[in-house]
């Protein structure tokens, strides 16, 4: 009865271990010589996210991959700009994949040739990924050394881009809190052809310095992924911007139009030193107030120190021609920041 009991035990335990075991994973095998295994997330910007069964969440250089292959589908953009929806495969030759189409074709590529991984198969709080950034920041509004605390988060599917992004400079003088320039926004872009998108956008934005106490702004356009390259890649878009303000003297704006055109730059090297640039630069010419020119100009400078951690360099400008009450068009700034990237 005993020994009854104890392989039925042993079979109970067995069982679902060996189910375990059986279970395919991904498999990424490095120039070094070693293999990572476990589940591959999303790659962009010349980097693979793998969840390894040992060493958990790791960052991968494409550059170092010898061959790889994973058992889910993905989306699959390229640096020619082509996009391929499919499974990766281990090529014959090192340096290589092959791409398993949907209905059945193949493409052989170099690794390196690829711009963006998204996995079509997973959870929502596996896809997202971003920084969080603190640290210390000088501003020309108050000619002091203030606190500076900043976040981006991204969410890609098949067909959309969700970006949510938000910083604040705030100082602190005679116990008093001065919330002195704060962004806040969620971006949502539409693939609808090779290289050519949909997108819009809120936003809430706030600068004393330009008088300016909130700035609510809404954004529906399109664009174009003009450039994509081995390290870098640019974008453009423009459309329609319908803003509303309220200076800090307590006037409201009402309807305000303008025509935006936003070029997006990001540009990564991980060849000691890693470095990664991105840079956003806005223009807005005013439709109702005629003559009136606004621009920001946001650029983030990164080194990677250890891992997931990155020292930023990130300095800011904005212009205004008509500022709510004119006192002062232009600001400018600059922080320095400890972020981590997950």
């Amino acid at each position: 009865m005993f020994w009854r009991l104890a392989a039925i035990l042993a079979m109970i335990f067995i069982n679902p271990c060996t189910k375990i075991l059986a279970q395919e994973r991904d498999s990424i095998f490095l120039t070094t010589g070693q293999v990572l295994i476990g589940e591959v997330r999303d790659g962009q910007m010349g980097e693979i996210t793998i969840d390894e069964i040992v060493f958990k969440m790791m960052k991968v250089k494409l550059y170092r991959i010898k061959r790889i292959k994973t058992y889910r589908r993905f989306k699959i953009e390229m640096k020619t700009k082509e996009k391929y929806y499919g499974v990766i495969k281990e090529s014959g030759r090192d340096g290589w994949v092959d791409i398993v189409l949907d209905h059945g074709d193949t493409v052989r590529t170099p690794i390196v040739d690829i711009n963006l991984i998204i996995s079509l198969e997973k959870e929502f709080f596996k896809q997202l990924h971003g920084n969080l950034s603190a640290g210390f920041s000088y501003a020309k509004s108050s000619d002091l050394g203030q606190i500076t605390l900043s976040s981006n988060v991204k969410y890609v599917t098949k067909l959309f881009e969700y970006q949510l992004a938000a910083s604040a400079i705030e100082s602190i003088d005679s116990s008093k809190l001065s919330r002195d320039r704060e962004d806040a926004g969620l971006f949502v872009a539409y693939t609808f052809k090779k290289a050519w998108f949909v997108a819009t956008s809120i936003s809430y934005q706030r600068n004393l310095e330009l008088s300016i106490a909130s700035r609510i702004q809404e954004m529906v356009g399109g664009g174009n992924k003009v450039f994509v390259k081995k390290d870098w890649q640019l974008l453009a878009l423009s459309g329609l911007v319908f803003n509303n303000e309220k200076s800090t003297s307590g006037t409201n704006s009402g309807l305000l139009l303008e025509i935006p055109l936003i070029i997006k730059f990001d540009f990564f090297r991980y060849r000691h030193p890693d470095i990664q640039i991105n840079s956003t630069q806005s223009l807005f010419y005013g439709l109702t107030q005629t003559g009136r020119v606004r621009y920001d100009s946001n650029t983030s400078f990164s080194w990677q120190l250890i891992r997931y951690f990155y020292f930023t360099f990130s300095p800011y400008a904005n212009f205004d021609s008509q500022p709510p009450q004119g006192n002062s068009n232009f600001d400018f700034g600059l922080a320095v920041s400890l972020s981590y990237k997950f």
